[in-house]
């Protein structure tokens, strides 16, 4: 996603979910359909579904927000910061939402034929000014060079960007970007001055941002006046947010495509399953993504929690397994 064409591509994707079938409609399959029809399935499940929770939608309201500011702002402009630690689901938020925001733009018409609405960067290891804005360079498809001229180039990404009409600009890995040392801090100014240089709302993820460094001394504070920091939380399981989990474990489930899961069961393993991956839905997902793989490679077609965390099988299912 690093380049116009490989984000275009991302945006433009659509993956339909499989037609709902039950075992004997596949069964009834030729071997060649049984096979696509699995891995149709096994693809939707990691690329084409996304559980839009109360935090996913929380944070696109406030981009929103900022992105409708800034039309009539020439400086000082706002933007977003979403902070959370690994495998929170910062990365797939932040461009599930740029790419939501880009389809309902290209949907009304406002983006011509060479519009660049969206521009979805990382922030390098060690970075310096340059590197930052190589970056951008790279995402653009401008012609490297071997000698330019920093301020050169920072124009010229500027001018392009106002060209290509781009609103929304997505900075990963923004906790690299450490204030305390001195080429990283003028990688943050370089940020700034591109900002002020050209339209469009800046938003940033990073993992623990408010613990990385880019919020310290005079430079944070600036950054920190400037941006809504948006934290990624894990989902509890206490009190009224235990409900918040539960929709969460049946969303996840109702996307995973199995012919036999019956709705809801996963919710005999909430508890397990929250133990397991501490209330944090990257792992939840690849977890479950991966028992789904197996159940859909071997026939099972359901979740088998009860053979992974060693409990004991609900009264119907274990009747029904006797029978």
């Amino acid at each position: 996603m690093n380049t116009k064409q490989g984000w275009a591509g991302f945006v433009d994707e659509i993956l339909d979910a499989p037609v709902p079938m039950r075992r004997e409609e596949l069964e009834a399959l030729s071997p060649g359909d049984r096979a696509l029809n699995r891995e149709a399935r096994k693809q939707f499940m990691i690329r084409g579904s996304v559980v839009h929770t109360a935090q996913f939608k929380a944070i696109e309201t406030e981009i929103l927000r900022r992105l409708m500011l800034n039309r009539y702002k020439s400086h000082g402009k706002l933007g977003v910061i979403v902070s959370g630690e690994p495998n929170i689901g910062k990365t797939t938020t932040i461009t599930q939402i740029a790419r939501r925001f880009e389809r309902r733009r290209r949907g009304i018409g406002a983006v011509g034929s060479n519009a660049i609405p969206v521009i979805y960067v990382s922030v390098p290891p060690s970075c310096t000014p340059k590197l930052m804005l190589g970056e951008f360079a790279h995402f653009l498809g401008l012609p490297e060079r071997a000698r330019y001229n920093t301020g050169e180039l920072m124009n010229t990404i500027a001018t392009l960007i106002g060209t290509c009409g781009t609103e929304l600009i997505v900075v990963d890995e923004i906790h690299n970007l450490n204030q305390r040392y001195r080429q990283m801090a003028e990688a943050s100014d370089t940020l700034k001055q591109l900002s002020e240089k050209c339209p469009g709302t800046f938003v940033y993820a990073g993992v623990d941002v408010e613990a990385s460094g880019l919020l310290d001394g005079a430079r944070g504070r600036q950054i920190s006046s400037r941006f809504q920091i948006m934290n990624l939380q894990k989902f509890p399981r206490t009190g009224k947010a235990k409900q918040a989990w539960a929709n969460l474990l049946v969303a996840v489930e109702g996307s995973l495509g199995l012919l036999e899961q019956e709705p809801g069961a996963i919710l005999r393993h909430e508890r397990e399953l929250h133990d397991a991956t501490g209330g944090i839905i990257g792992d939840l997902t690849s977890t479950l993504h991966m028992l789904a793989i197996d159940a859909i490679d071997s026939g099972a077609e359901r979740l088998d929690l009860d053979a992974v965390f060693g409990t004991k099988p609900a009264p119907a299912a274990a009747a029904s397994a006797s029978a």
